[in-house]
């Protein structure tokens, strides 16, 4: 999974942790449905365990002591969006503070410790897909992207890169964008209002196509993922918030003639 899965989760081993939801993309707080270790052992986590003895469901759990935790683990939450009510799962990876360098000395020491903190979160879920295109996107792009995706997901990572650079030339046509060749119009979507590194992550998609095709280069899963997602959040940026924009702003318009006219 690529760096750009990472997510923030503010208090995720809280009962209501805040951050930006995967689903609706709003900046929410969530209902804490579950935690588990996931690896490399399986077994539940009830929540204020080794604070309390009450657990998610404020029943009392074992008196008897836990066994210590495995230095590298990585625990599951299920997280539900008080807004959209969508859920989201997200892996939690707990490691040793290692010392850089080559002292493996020190490392070792750090290891025989055995003290442990959570390193990062990953987005397991929701799955990155067409579907997750909100529909102001232009359904050519929603589909041709859709084709990378299941490609990508059948290991066709070079049909999976010429989808999504695909992709990007049909976003510059809807664009209007201009040019002899894509590497121009993607360039020219600054002109069309399109923020500078979305330019930038667009054309880091249509290099990666052209390599793929043309200079027959292999690229792994977590690198055609990553181009995947600069498309998923280029697409939000370009379609989605104008959208969601233009509706804030017709609702605060429209809550003012309401004031006005004693509506």
């Amino acid at each position: 999974m690529s760096e750009r899965s990472r997510v923030t989760i503010e208090a995720i081993d809280s009962r209501r942790p805040t951050g930006e939801c995967p689903n609706c993309r709003l900046n929410v707080a969530f209902d804490h449905v579950s935690r588990r270790d996931v690896w490399p052992a399986l077994k539940d986590r009830p929540f204020g365990a080794g604070r309390s003895s009450v657990d998610f469901n404020g029943i009392s759990s074992s008196p008897e002591p836990r066994p210590k935790d495995d230095v590298f683990r990585v625990v599951e939450h299920i997280l539900a969006c008080q807004s959209c009510r969508k859920t989201a799962v997200v892996h939690q990876h707990w490691g040793p503070d290692l010392p850089t360098g080559d002292d493996h000395g020190a490392i070792a020491t750090a290891l025989k410790e055995r003290v442990s903190k959570p390193r990062f979160l990953l987005l397991v879920h929701p799955r990155r897909s067409a579907e997750s295109f909100d529909s102001t996107a232009p359904q050519v792009v929603r589909d041709l992207f859709g084709e990378g995706i299941r490609c990508q997901e059948a290991s066709a990572l070079r049909a999976a890169a010429a989808m999504y650079r695909a992709a990007v030339e049909e976003l510059c046509k809807d664009r209007g964008a201009t040019g002899r060749n894509l590497k121009e119009k993607i360039a020219d979507l600054t002109n069309k209002g399109v923020p500078d590194d979305v330019v930038r992550d667009l054309d880091e998609a249509r290099t990666l196509g052209n390599w793929s095709l043309h200079d027959g280069l292999t690229f792994s899963y977590e690198e055609v993922d990553d181009v995947a997602e600069l498309i998923q959040e280029a697409v939000f940026i370009v379609y989605v918030q104008p959208e969601q924009r233009a509706a804030l702003r017709a609702a605060r318009q429209l809550r003012r003639r309401q004031a006005r006219t004693g509506g």
